[in-house]
């Protein structure tokens, strides 16, 4: 005889998950800058440079003078002369006065001195003598520079990010229900043995 058996038929429950990811935009918009740089000024001085020469003794050496120069010097060799020719007159008096003292006569010898003329110098000469009769004088010239900077100006505006966040979603759901089918087969149920 045979006999009913069971059978069972189940199926597990299952779940499912749904996620959305959360996400996060960020933007950030450039900052503006302005900026102004003046210009820069620049001032120059510059004073004239000046050059002397001085010749004047280089024209006296010729014999070019100013009239009053000349004066002054006519009147101080004249006055030397006249010095000198004192000095002589004495000297010679003081020879005459003391004649007796002498062998010779003085007479004749202050003849002689006076009679002779001194010989004659001469020698090439040069014009203007030497070169320090010349004299320069130099000023250089002075330059200054006067520079006029400005700073520069400057405007930064700065924006700050923008920010999104969309959040994330998180579903858990029954996909399938569990079941169990339980079902007799084989043999007949109710039947009588």
């Amino acid at each position: 005889m045979q006999l009913p058996r069971l059978e069972l038929h189940n199926t597990y429950a299952q779940l499912d998950v749904q996620k959305k990811n959360a996400s996060i935009e960020i933007k950030q918009p450039k900052a503006e800058l302005n900026y102004n740089q003046p210009q820069p000024s620049m001032e120059i001085q510059k004073s004239a440079s000046k050059l002397e020469i001085d010749q004047t003794e280089a024209f006296a050496d010729a014999n070019l003078k100013h009239p009053f120069r000349n004066i002054k010097e006519w009147a101080e060799k004249a006055k030397q002369k006249i010095l000198q020719s004192l000095a002589e007159k004495a000297n010679e008096g003081d020879r005459l006065m003391k004649i007796e003292d002498r062998s010779e006569s003085v007479i004749p010898e202050i003849a002689r001195q006076k009679s002779g003329t001194p010989p004659k110098q001469f020698n090439i000469g040069f014009m203007p003598s030497s070169t320090d009769k010349v004299k320069f004088s130099y000023q250089p010239s002075e330059i200054k520079i006067i520079m006029n900077t400005e700073p520069i100006k400057l405007n930064a505006k700065t924006h700050g990010p923008t920010i999104k966040y969309h959040p994330g979603d998180f579903n858990i759901y029954l996909k399938q229900k569990a079941s169990l089918k339980i079902q007799a087969v084989g043999a007949t149920l109710d039947q009588k043995i």
